[in-house]
């Protein structure tokens, strides 16, 4: 998978969104649980939530690129307005 490339979908009752790889890499293992829980994605999102394990090809770049917690939630504040 490629940085900021699609990675793959997520399917809700309203619509079908892609996922970004947040990070260059090698899929290592997915996590099978949501086949069964997609709710997990939103109401454990740290835990038993995440969707992929990814071995990391260029880490140091990329994550300079990444935003951190309180970043991301002044991004999402301004798509909210």
């Amino acid at each position: 998978m490629k940085h900021a490339k699609p990675m793959g979908t997520v399917e809700s009752v309203k619509a079908v969104s892609e996922i970004f790889a947040p990070i260059s890499g090698r899929v290592v293992e997915t996590n099978k649980n949501l086949v069964e829980n997609p709710e997990f994605l939103n109401k454990h999102p740290y835990t038993d939530g995440w969707i992929a394990k990814v071995q990391p090809t260029n880490l140091n770049r990329e994550l300079e690129s990444l935003m951190n917690a309180q970043e991301y939630a002044q991004y999402i504040n301004k798509l909210k307005e």
